[in-house]
């Protein structure tokens, strides 16, 4: 090597020694989420649909369970972080010595202010079957999702109390999709049936409904399924559970704005896209499940969770039996809401304390 080469190489070692490394892009976080893609959530469909999930450097890893119990033991062993779940399940894990927390809502379902139902599930049957109260479903045969469903549970002291004796009434379980086929096939009076599959039904033959889901399980505004994690690992990943749920806050201010000014045009074409409807099912699902968006701030803070409905449910639970263990179910040992202030503080969203049950 010659000496002007060797003062070259040495002129040019500074520069490289303090050049700036070059910008690497993060790795997403992945996590492992539990979902049923039968009981679809429309903010979860929209966060697809605008990619909320990726804007927050996050890639979800979708895996399908049909039940809340599948979930939560999945999430109780560690094979999946997170999860949507329905409160009932998630009440009856903890009474057995759960370490899940709930850290937001997933989704609503309530009557609003105006009187529409933005409801999940109703108690209905068709007209030609007489059935008008709940003293008419004396004799009679009615679905039923399940015998630990809230609904169900809620229903028998209401009959008891209009008369009933509820061993007067035949309870059935029914999946939800097979409901509307055991009405028209008689083999049903009634059913405790979902909002979709009313309407289909209402396609087929007049209905008569007799409750709405809310009005069953006495609350204002209730929460189809909410999302849980195990309490080590939220802690351990408080960052990435924040994103999580910025970015579910991200989509319903995105699917709230369309709603107010395209009339929920992108939202419908989601559902449509992701969930194959056609136009009739995508109209359905939307002005039951999805069009709602923003109305609920009347009564909650974005995602948060009402105290009052989980102790409805947890009391639904305790007088039928179904909390059979020793666990502390205090709300405060249920529901961790640092992680949801924290992404409303960090998206710049207003927290109305005056909304947060005492």
């Amino acid at each position: 090597m010659d000496r002007r080469t060797l003062l070259t190489m040495l002129a040019a070692m500074p520069s490289l020694a303090f050049a700036p490394a070059r910008a690497q892009q993060a790795e997403p976080a992945t996590i492992k989420f539990g979902y049923s893609p039968a009981s679809p959530i429309a903010s979860f469909v929209a966060a697809n649909g605008v990619n909320a999930f990726a804007a927050q450097q996050l890639k979800i890893d979708v895996v399908n369970a049909s039940e809340s119990a599948v979930m939560l033991q999945l999430v109780s062993s560690g094979q999946i972080q997170m999860a949507g779940v329905g409160i009932p399940s998630f009440l009856q894990l903890m009474a057995l010595g759960g370490r899940l927390r709930i850290v937001s809502c997933f989704e609503y379902t309530f009557t609003d202010s105006t009187g529409y139902p933005w409801e999940a599930a109703f108690l209905a049957a068709p007209k030609d079957r007489g059935i008008k109260t709940l003293a008419d479903l004396k004799g009679k045969r009615v679905a039923t999702p399940g015998f630990s469903a809230a609904w169900y549970l809620a229903l028998r002291p209401l009959l008891t109390a209009a008369g009933v004796n509820p061993k007067d009434v035949t309870f059935l379980t029914i999946p939800f999709t097979q409901m509307r086929g055991a009405i028209m096939s008689r083999e049903v009076d009634a059913a405790i049936i979902t909002s979709t599959e009313l309407v289909r039904l209402r396609q087929q033959t007049p209905v008569e409904t007799l409750m709405t889901g809310t009005q069953m399980t006495g609350v204002k505004i209730d929460m189809s399924q909410v999302i849980v994690g195990r309490d080590d690992w939220l802690q351990q990943n408080e960052a990435t559970v924040v994103r999580f749920i910025k970015a579910l806050l991200k989509t319903r201010q995105y699917m709230q704005a369309d709603i107010e000014k395209n009339n929920g045009a992108n939202i419908k074409r989601f559902i449509s896209e992701q969930l194959k409807f056609d136009d009739f099912l995508t109209e359905t699902y939307y002005g039951f499940r999805a069009g709602y968006v923003g109305r609920e701030l009347e009564y909650v803070n974005a995602l948060d969770v009402p105290r009052s409905t989980v102790e409805r449910y947890r009391k639904i639970l305790a007088d039928g039996g179904l909390l059979p263990g020793k666990g502390d179910l205090a709300f405060e040992g249920l529901f961790d809401r640092r992680y949801l202030k924290k992404a409303h503080q960090e998206l710049g969203m207003s927290w109305d304390e005056g909304k947060v049950e005492a």
